[in-house]
């Protein structure tokens, strides 16, 4: 499956029709390729990724991500909480920030602040589908301030365990979680959504700190072989100024379930305002077809 392909194909044209102008887009590209070894001590998993960027830049990358994202009072309260990261946060996330932290020459305050900003701001479109064979399919657009540094340090990464991949996903340099990943065979996951390998397996989870707090699963018999997911509970309404959900539904529904596949929902995807001058990657996926794992950062004129 390619991106030009999936631009190219007649089906987009129809979409362009029914859902509106699309976004003005540049090329999309491949994210780097990384292996993370986790039979590697955890301090130091990261460091042969780390080798493909110059340290100067990484450097500048967390300054600028935390000092416009953090306020300047958590800043100074985490600095020296961080100095017993072992003792509040689980390894191995802990001996893997400690080790980018020593790598980059950054302090591990630095490093854990980074892991919060990353986690406290980002906003997504995601999208669990069936088709009429049973297929799940699952899609992502994930969308952030910051996209022209963040487009630099987007990486796909294999997580491998005993010379087997345990599991793989798309995230940012310095970020030691997942918010885009599958275990392959098992299932694909996406914040707070999952699809699965059997039909009916899709499911959006919505959950606070501690628990779910709605399940809200694919329904094809009743109809429903989608799901659509932005920031905003799916019982509530958008607000006007960023409603992703309406032009994602209204382009899967002129897709159809019929015609659902990688190639569609990269195009769904591809649809403004899903697409839109903040979102730094797209991504499909299917736990069931672990090879068809594909991310691509975006470029939105």
């Amino acid at each position: 499956m390619g991106w030009r392909a999936a631009w190219g194909s007649p089906l987009w044209g129809l979409l362009a029709v029914l859902c509106g102008a699309a976004a003005a887009v540049g090329p999309a590209v491949p994210p780097l390729q990384c292996n993370v070894s986790l039979d590697s001590p955890a301090e130091e998993r990261w460091l042969p990724v780390l080798r493909h960027f110059e340290p100067a830049f990484l450097r500048a990358a967390v300054a600028r991500v935390i000092d416009e994202t953090v306020p300047k009072w958590v800043h100074e309260v985490i600095r020296p909480i961080a100095a017993e990261l072992e003792f509040f946060m689980p390894q191995p996330f802990a001996g893997e920030i400690l080790g980018m932290c020593k790598a980059l020459g950054i302090s591990l305050g630095d490093g854990v602040l980074l892991n919060f900003a990353y986690e406290s701001t980002a906003f997504c479109t995601s999208i669990v589908a069936q088709d009429d064979k049973g297929n799940i399919y699952h899609g992502r657009n994930l969308d952030y301030d910051f996209v022209d540094i963040l487009s630099k340090i987007t990486i796909d990464v294999q997580f491998i365990k005993s010379g087997q991949i345990a599991y793989q996903g798309t995230t940012f340099l310095g970020y030691v979680g997942l918010w885009t990943g599958q275990s392959p065979y098992k299932f694909t996951i996406s914040g707070d959504e999952r699809g699965g390998v059997s039909p009916k397996e899709g499911m959006v989870i919505t959950r606070n700190r501690r628990e779910p707090v709605d399940l809200w699963p694919l329904d094809p018999l009743g109809g429903a072989w989608f799901r659509v997911e932005t920031n905003y509970d799916h019982w509530t309404t958008p607000p006007p100024f960023d409603d992703r959900r309406t032009p994602a539904i209204k382009a899967l529904n002129a897709t159809g379930q019929q015609n659902i596949n990688f190639d569609t929902l990269f195009q769904v995807l591809s649809v403004k305002p899903v697409l839109n001058n903040n979102t730094v990657y797209t991504t499909v996926m299917s736990a069931a077809f672990p090879d068809k794992y594909r991310t691509w950062i975006r470029t939105v004129k």
